[in-house]
C-alpha cells in the first residue's frame, strides 16, 4: 500500500507507536494503523461540505513577538476539545490540542518544549496524494524541530497527502507561514514584521488553484485576513500580548466567530520570546483560561 510505504520512509516511528496502542489495547494492528494513516483521505471529500473558518496572526514589535489563534468549528465541536501533554524521551515535549477526541497521535495545534508552536487551518484544494495526514505532520515537527527554518527543513523533504496551510513561529521570534496543496508548497514570510493565515491561498503562484469561494461561496476569508492586517497595523507600535485576545474575541469582528453553523471554539494567545502561553476555550458561554505549562 502506497500510503503505508510513505509512513514507512517519512516517520516510521508513528508506526511502531500504533502498534503499541494495538499490543496494548488488543486491537488489530493493521486495522488501527489503516484507520489512523488513512483517515485524513477517506475524509478528503466531505471535509469541503464542513463549515469552518480559522484565523492566525503574529506581529513583531518592540513589546515582543506575539501569535494568536482562533479555532472556528461546527458549535458541537467545543464539546469535545482535546488537548494533551506528550512527554517524549529523546524528543520534544509538547502540548498539542485537537478537535472531537481524535486522540494523541493527531496533532492541530502544538507547542513544544523548545518553544516552536505549529497551527493549521483549512485550505480549499481538491487534489490529494499519498503523503503524512496534516494532523501528522504537525506532530512529526513538535517532535523534533526546534527553530522554523528546521520545520521548513522537514516540509521540503517530507509528502503530505492533502492541502492544509500551516503557521509556525518560534521563540527567537521567525514566523512563516507554509502554504500547502497536495503536491506543493509555498513559504510566505511577515511583511513589515506581520504575518497572517486564514483560509485561502494567499501566495500568487497558489492563487489560481484555490476553490474556496467554489465551495465555500458565503466565506469571510478575505474579510478575517484583511481585517487583521488593517487591526493589527493600526496598533503596530503599541501590540502587546493582552492585545491578542481583544483582537481575537471582538464580537463585532469576522474573526471571532458566534453563529448557530460556526463557533469559535478555543483561542490561543501567545508571547514567543517570553514562553508565556494561555489556552481559552468555551469563550461564547464563559471564558476559561489556563497558563500552558511544557
Amino acid at each position: 500500500m502506497k500510503q503505508l510505504d510513505v509512513y514507512k520512509e517519512y516517520y516510521p516511528e508513528l508506526l511502531d507507536e500504533l502498534k503499541g496502542m494495538a499490543d496494548g489495547r488488543g486491537f488489530n494492528p493493521e486495522h488501527l494503523i489503516f484507520r489512523f494513516i488513512c483517515g485524513e483521505i477517506l475524509f478528503f471529500t466531505d471535509m469541503f461540505k464542513l463549515k469552518r473558518g480559522c484565523t492566525i496572526f503574529g506581529i513583531k514589535n518592540g513589546n515582543g513577538v506575539f501569535v494568536g489563534r482562533n479555532y472556528d468549528w461546527e458549535p458541537a465541536g467545543a464539546k469535545s476539545i482535546a488537548s494533551h501533554t506528550m512527554q517524549n524521551d529523546g524528543k520534544n515535549s509538547f502540548i498539542a490540542f485537537t478537535v472531537d477526541g481524535i486522540g494523541s497521535n493527531y496533532v492541530e495545534d502544538a507547542i513544544n518544549s523548545k518553544g516552536l508552536y505549529i497551527g493549521i487551518t483549512f485550505a480549499d484544494n481538491h487534489r490529494w496524494s499519498y503523503g503524512l495526514s496534516s494532523l501528522h505532520i504537525g506532530k512529526l515537527i513538535a517532535e523534533t524541530c526546534a527553530t522554523v527554518d528546521e520545520a521548513l527543513t522537514v516540509f521540503s523533504k517530507v509528502s503530505l497527502c492533502c492541502p492544509k496551510n500551516y503557521f509556525i513561529a518560534d521563540k527567537n521570534g521567525r514566523m512563516a507561514v507554509v502554504e500547502h496543496t497536495s503536491e506543493r508548497f509555498k513559504v510566505l514570510y511577515p511583511q513589515n514584521d506581520i504575518l497572517i493565515q486564514t483560509n485561502h491561498y494567499a501566495h500568487t503562484e497558489l492563487a489560481d488553484e484555490d476553490m474556496v469561494l467554489h465551495d465555500m461561496p458565503s466565506s469571510d476569508t478575505y474579510l478575517r485576513y484583511y481585517e487583521a492586517l488593517q487591526k493589527l497595523n493600526l496598533q503596530k507600535e503599541k501590540f502587546n500580548y493582552p492585545g491578542i485576545m481583544r483582537l481575537l474575541t471582538d464580537p463585532k469582528s469576522y474573526i471571532f466567530k458566534n453563529r448557530p453553523a460556526v463557533q469559535t471554539i478555543w483561542s490561543l494567545a501567545m508571547d514567543m520570546k517570553n514562553s508565556h502561553y494561555r489556552f481559552y476555550w468555551n469563550l461564547v458561554n464563559k471564558r476559561r483560561t489556563k497558563l500552558l505549562e511544557i
